[in-house]
């Protein structure tokens, strides 16, 4: 039996039914009960899914996106706004919009516990395997796939069944100009099965008392917007397994955004809000969770808004890159590595740019990848000692891709390491000049190559692999 306490005080008693049941049961107190009053599907979606990608309830995309996407804009109560994730593309398109600002909610005060029935739901071709299980699976991280890709908006990834519990965010500076205002402050995702069950959203003061009214969001109500393919890996193994039944399977988007006004948030009590508060139900399917920052403030519990990572392979190294939107008290970035995807190792450390809210790039480069992958994740550190973690980027160095020399200083000789010849391949000396002064071929399927150096004076000279694709150079000191 499950006892429901609603609005007016009344208590009911339900017996529990089959799962299509207690969505009749939930559909009637919906309407018996302001309390679960849906407020506005989101009926259209833009995201950057191959370049470009549009569906709505009206008229759904028949292309189901399989990897990574962030939500560039949606439509709302009859009006599109923009997430603020790439509004130069939707200008490019000639897409009218309001331009917004909106974030997902970081992932710092999540009580529930994995389970057996949570599932961490990527875009079927995330690893790039298709209709299979990646070897190694996607990083086992619970809090990295609500917030990922470009301002945290990815919804091509998910926690499905979002393990019972609660998420708090602490609230600064609400607009109170943006109360009623019709513009969307919040904004929910879902993006599997839903049941009839519903999460409660609420915003609390400092002795977590409610703040006006709660919203009970109940997703079968609300009409899917679109359709993507996904694979969900098991969260409570680590590895994650991906269980037969699991592998290329189409789940439904559905979206949900509210006002302030909705939450019973006015211009007599916006300044009580202390906390945004989440109380999952444990049935919940959550690619993100957001707000609009131009309307609400969520204090920095993370130390770094981070709106792109990437790399790639230069030569004998890896260059790596990323972009921070705004920094609290962000002290040092660690760049970590690790060849499997499960341990990481600290191959770097750069300092932050403490508090600030404009944009800042950074880059790392890694002298020594491994060959094949290059597993990469940045762990960002504040001056009040909260850690969390980037996204992972995987980089190939492939055999191909390197040389190591031996020895180096040298005198009368070096011996140049290299993948196994396949075809005409050279290895050249240059000066610091770029003048070429000694070729050599190198021998059919020979692993390394010998150069004599006797004639060359002392300095310091760059050996160039010629292999039929990029060139690859070292450095090299002559001593004579």
């Amino acid at each position: 039996m499950r006892t429901i306490g609603p609005a007016t005080g009344v208590v009911l008693t339900l017996l529990l039914k089959p799962k299509s049941m207690n969505v009749l049961w939930v559909i009637f107190f919906s309407i018996l009960f302001p309390a679960f009053s849906q407020g506005q599907a989101v009926t259209s979606i833009i995201t950057d899914y191959n370049g470009w990608f549009t569906t709505s309830a009206a008229s759904p995309n028949p292309l189901k996106p399989s990897n990574n996407h962030n939500l560039l804009a949606f439509g709302y109560n009859g009006v599109q706004y923009s997430t603020g994730a790439n509004d130069q593309l939707l200008n490019s398109m000639g897409e009218s919009f309001s331009a917004q600002d909106f974030w997902s909610l970081p992932v710092a005060g999540l009580t529930g516990t994995v389970n057996g029935n949570t599932k961490v739901g990527v875009g079927q071709m995330y690893d790039g395997v298709h209709a299979g299980a990646s070897n190694p699976p996607p990083e086992n991280n619970i809090a990295l796939y609500l917030t990922d890709g470009t301002k945290g908006l990815n919804i091509g990834t998910c926690i499905a069944n979002l393990p019972a519990g609660a998420m708090t965010f602490y609230v600064n500076n609400i607009n109170p100009a943006s109360i009623g205002d019709g513009i969307p402050d919040i904004l929910v995702t879902q993006i599997a099965d839903p049941s009839g069950s519903y999460d409660r959203y609420e915003f609390v003061d400092a002795n977590n008392v409610r703040i006006g009214n709660y919203k009970d969001i109940i997703f079968t109500n609300i009409t899917p917007v679109g359709t993507w393919t996904a694979d969900f890996y098991e969260a409570s193994t680590n590895p994650m397994i991906l269980a037969v039944g699991f592998t290329n399977t189409d789940r439904p988007i559905r979206l949900w955004a509210a006002d302030l006004s909705e939450f019973g948030i006015t211009t007599s009590n916006y300044q009580d809000a202390n906390m945004f508060k989440i109380n999952l139900s444990g049935n919940s399917d959550v690619a993100f969770a957001a707000y609009n920052n131009k309307s609400i403030q969520i204090a920095n519990a993370l130390p770094v808004r981070l709106s792109e990572f990437n790399g790639k392979v230069e030569n004998d190294r890896i260059a790596l890159e990323w972009i921070t939107q705004t920094e609290f008290e962000n002290e040092s970035f660690t760049i970590e590595r690790s060849n499997d995807n499960f341990t990481f190792n600290e191959i770097g450390t750069i300092g932050g740019s403490g508090t600030s809210s404009i944009m800042h790039r950074y880059s790392f480069n890694d002298l020594h990848p491994s060959e094949g992958n290059n597993y990469y994740r940045l762990k960002m550190k504040s001056a009040r000692d909260v850690v969390t973690y980037s996204h992972v980027i995987l980089l190939k160095m492939e055999e191909g891709n390197k040389i190591s020399i031996y020895p180096n200083p040298a005198s009368s000789f070096v011996i140049v390491n290299h993948g196994a010849s396949q075809g005409i391949q050279n290895i050249r000396i240059a000066n610091a000049s770029g003048a070429i002064l000694l070729t050599r071929r190198v021998a059919p399927n020979s692993p390394q190559t010998r150069i004599e150096t006797q004639s060359l004076t002392s300095g310091i000279y760059f050996i160039l692999w010629d292999a039929g694709g990029p060139t690859v150079s070292q450095s090299v000191i002559i001593r004579n």
